[in-house]
């Protein structure tokens, strides 16, 4: 009886330090002004930035009349129209005497990183005017491009926003860098998006995200003090402060799983996920070219290099990372496109071989900026600047010879 005694004592007193032990942690990061994060809510979506809100096609899309100033990389005062663009206000009816142009693509056509009047779009609405083959037509060319989009959610860009505006020309930015990731189930992170799947042998749309919670459609996004009653979490720093630590460690693993899948982008595929992915994103890019064609519209592809595609230190790139995951030829991917380009007839404009080329030649980052990193990430001004007269010259060419206007 006595030992079961002493046995209840001493855990009485385990219970006692324990308790003292937390309360006095939660005073003295309260104390310390030390912050955490608080739960998620299952109730509201996913959304990449302060900038997106849930679209029930698309996972997310752009805020209508949603400002703010961005600043995580790059500088910009953004703001969204009413239709959740990152643009000016357009008519839906284009107006008489009106090239229009649309443009589909991810983060680098949103391009927060840059103010409105610097981005590559902009520049070919100010630059395309002066195409012989424009002669005395307005230009209007219209940014659809949302950020972290695949190519299936610019798709359905295209048939539930952009058809509404009558474009002309649908072009297409397509970014190297992870495309061809975010376009399958199997290599992408985070299902929070609607995918193109195989089932039984066929593509089929998976809108499975519908039904997710933020815990469930990315584990890297969500830690196992989510799994706590709200209450507890929303009012204990030491568990805010544990759930920052555990997601600021998923978030090293999560940099660490996309570095060992990016290298793969640059080579053929080396098993049936990436052998998917790809037939995935060709079947992608193939609905998009024909569902252009069925309106009688022009369709052009832009193929947006990955920042070690156009690095101004070549030599080094070589050396390091073509020789570290046995790289053959850093332009694969590109040229892939390229073939289904010619297979579908439809133009393809590479820019990783011309940025490469100006890089080179002036030892200038047209990527990165410097409250980040230079050589990676977006486009800063210059490479918006690059593209955009890239671009509109190419642009030019292909109306000469392939718009009837």
């Amino acid at each position: 009886m006595k030992k079961l005694n002493n046995l209840a004592i001493n855990i009485g007193l385990i219970f006692v330090a324990l308790i003292t032990g937390i309360l006095a942690g939660e005073i003295g990061l309260r104390a310390a002004k030390i912050e955490g994060l608080k739960k998620v809510n299952n109730n509201e979506p996913l959304r990449p930035t302060i900038f997106h809100t849930y679209d029930r096609y698309r996972a997310w899309a752009l805020q209508p009349g949603f400002t703010a100033w961005w600043r995580e990389e790059g500088e910009a005062y953004i703001e969204i129209n009413s239709d959740g663009l990152r643009d000016r206000e357009y008519s839906k009816i284009k107006p008489e005497n009106t090239l229009r142009i649309a443009i589909l693509g991810d983060s680098f056509a949103e391009a927060v990183q840059v103010p409105i009047e610097k981005t590559f779009w902009s520049i070919i609405e100010q630059k395309l005017t002066k195409c012989d083959s424009i002669t005395d037509r307005k230009v209007e060319v219209i940014n659809f491009g949302v950020h972290g989009y695949s190519t299936l959610q610019e798709l359905l860009t295209l048939r539930h926003q952009v058809w509404d505006y009558n474009p002309d020309i649908v072009l297409l930015a397509f970014f190297i860098g992870n495309d061809i990731i975010n376009n399958s189930k199997k290599l992408e992170y985070s299902q929070y998006r609607p995918f193109l799947v195989y089932e039984n042998g066929e593509l089929v749309v998976d809108m499975s995200f519908q039904d997710l919670t933020p815990a469930l459609s990315n584990r890297y996004a969500a830690s196992f003090i989510d799994k706590m009653p709200g209450w507890l979490v929303n009012n204990f720093r030491i568990l805010q402060v544990v759930k920052k630590v555990d997601l600021n460690l998923k978030k090293k693993r999560l940099d660490a799983y996309l570095t060992g899948l990016v290298p793969y982008n640059f080579q053929p595929p080396i098993n049936n996920n990436w052998y998917q992915a790809w037939q995935i994103t060709e079947e992608l890019i193939t609905l998009i070219v024909e569902e252009v064609r069925q309106r009688e519209k022009f369709f052009f592809a832009v193929l947006v290099g990955d920042p070690k595609q156009v690095h101004y230190d070549q030599p080094y790139l070589q050396k390091t990372f073509m020789k570290q995951y046995n790289i053959n030829d850093m332009l694969y991917p590109n040229k892939r496109i390229e073939v289904l380009g010619k297979r579908l007839d439809f133009p393809v404009l590479d820019l990783a071989t011309p940025f490469r080329d100006y890089a080179v030649e002036n030892r200038v980052c047209l990527h990165g900026f410097e409250n980040t990193s230079l050589c990676t990430g977006h486009w800063n001004r210059e490479g918006h600047q690059l593209a955009g007269e890239i671009i509109t010259n190419n642009l030019c060419r292909q109306l000469k010879v392939n718009y009837n206007q």
